[in-house]
């Protein structure tokens, strides 16, 4: 049976595999940056506790978000105007801030290749301290998405 250990960290047994991440971590000294591939038409209009994975990478409690981007690899596109929510949740799925890393990204500043918003919610704002391990997670409003990928590259500091 597949158990946390004492460093917090997630152990596979008894023929449990990880499965290939689109998720990681980066360092660079103080500094920790989590990585999130995106791919669109994946997206759902709500997130919980069936899309939390226990072994993606999470921001752990007494962090500080120092900054947040979206960089757009290929253009997202939608019959529609739908909107983008980041957020953080923690393990149960339930959230922490839905929209804390931003809020109702408009189709119109990921509609190209290249593109990068530069996130400006709550955590990176007025609540920027992390008091629970936070997953990352994202929403869309209606309608879908048609197309799209992206990568999200949110870094913190751990107090």
């Amino acid at each position: 049976m597949s158990y946390t250990n004492a460093d917090g960290l997630r152990v596979l047994t008894n023929g449990d595999h990880g499965a290939v991440k689109t998720q990681g971590t980066a360092t660079s000294g103080m500094k920790q940056v989590i990585v999130v591939d995106i791919t669109f038409t994946a997206l759902g209009t709500t997130f919980g506790a069936s899309n939390i994975d226990l072994n993606n990478p999470f921001i752990p409690a007494k962090s500080l978000i120092t900054r947040a981007d979206l960089v757009m690899t290929s253009a997202a596109t939608s019959g529609g105007t739908p909107t983008l929510d980041i957020g953080t949740y923690n393990a149960a799925g339930s959230a922490i801030d839905a929209d804390g890393i931003d809020a109702a990204i408009a189709l119109t500043a990921i509609d190209a290749n290249g593109e990068t918003v530069r996130c400006d919610g709550a955590h990176l704002t007025t609540a920027g301290l992390i008091t629970a391990d936070a997953y990352i997670g994202i929403t869309r409003s209606a309608p879908t998405y048609t197309g799209g990928v992206g990568k999200l590259y949110v870094e913190y500091i751990k107090l």
